[in-house]
């Protein structure tokens, strides 16, 4: 076995671990059992306490950062940076897993489900479909990978110790966000973040899989790749 499929094996085992994990609260979620009911509102009551209007207008500015558009903003510009580098491979792995996953898959499956928005304690107006949180999949996505990017990158372990922990404390503000505005319930925000880990985690397994012959298929075709192949 090549040392590709071996980096690859234990990252579709947690993606897919993640991902059948998100199947089991979607289907709970579809069909709305007690328990859910009751976790959504014990969590919803824990997260909106001590609502003020300075505090709500700092979380609804913050919270913009973890929109789908702005998600696609910033993968645009950092796959231009890739490309400007010549990081081809990495610059495509990096932009279709975003929009795919991100953007794609999250709206298929808000479509598929169709739950509506709580329609009770709302702080901000907001529209579509509720399951999954389009913030939490974006966020979780997009930051994710930039953070697993990061730690493969960097050798020092306080290094990659600092971007994951800033990386998970970001993405788990944005899931508090959407709660404590109204416009989500927790299992939302929950399924959110399940699934955009597992695209992570599927996403990098592949480009493991991938990344050699595309780099080679790149050179074929006289397309000087720097995108680091170890």
């Amino acid at each position: 076995m090549n040392t590709n499929k071996k980096k690859a094996i234990p990252l579709f085992t947690i993606g897919g671990f993640a991902l059948l994990i998100f199947v089991i609260v979607a289907l709970a979620v579809n069909s709305e059992p007690r328990w859910v009911v009751k976790f959504d509102l014990n969590w919803i009551s824990r997260i909106q306490t001590n609502i003020t209007a300075s505090k709500t207008s700092l979380i609804e500015n913050l919270t913009l950062f973890g929109s789908a558009e702005v998600a696609i903003i910033l993968t645009l510009i950092v796959v231009a940076i890739l490309f400007i580098l010549r990081k081809f491979v990495v610059g495509l792995w990096f932009g279709g897993t975003v929009l795919v996953c991100a953007v794609l898959m999250n709206t298929v499956l808000k479509h598929i489900f169709e739950r509506p928005r709580p329609n009770f304690d709302r702080l901000i107006a907001e529209t579509g479909f509720s399951f999954p949180s389009g913030h939490a999949t974006g966020t979780t996505i997009f930051y994710g990978l930039a953070a697993m990017f990061l730690i493969f990158t960097v050798r020092q372990m306080w290094a990659k110790i600092v971007i994951g922990v800033v990386s998970l404390g970001w993405i788990f503000f944005i899931l508090y966000s959407r709660v404590y505005l109204g416009v989500h319930y927790p299992t939302d925000v929950f399924g959110g973040f399940l699934f955009g880990i597992a695209s992570i985690f599927i996403s990098l397994g592949v480009y493991f899989l991938v990344r050699e012959p595309l780099h080679n298929l790149l050179v074929k075709w006289r397309i000087k790749d720097r995108s680091v192949i170890k």
